[in-house]
């Protein structure tokens, strides 16, 4: 089989499936599933620098200007 064809079928086999709703279903969860699985390392450490600035925040005392009430 020519490798031309073969990419041809592909291509309208790619072509038909976007036609369909089912296939943007899919790809909606799929793409969803990925960023979930690079983006929870980046959670992780979000989530921990959070913690250690809120008890850092809740820690220090709140400086007050002299002309302030």
């Amino acid at each position: 089989m020519d490798i031309s064809k073969l990419f041809n079928a592909a291509i309208d086999w790619l072509q038909d499936r976007m036609r369909e709703r089912t296939s943007w279903d899919g790809l909606t969860i799929i793409l969803i599933s990925i960023l979930a699985l690079v983006a929870s390392p980046i959670i992780r450490y979000a989530a921990w620098l959070g913690l250690a600035y809120g008890l850092w925040t809740f820690w220090k005392q709140e400086k007050r200007f002299p002309f302030l009430p």
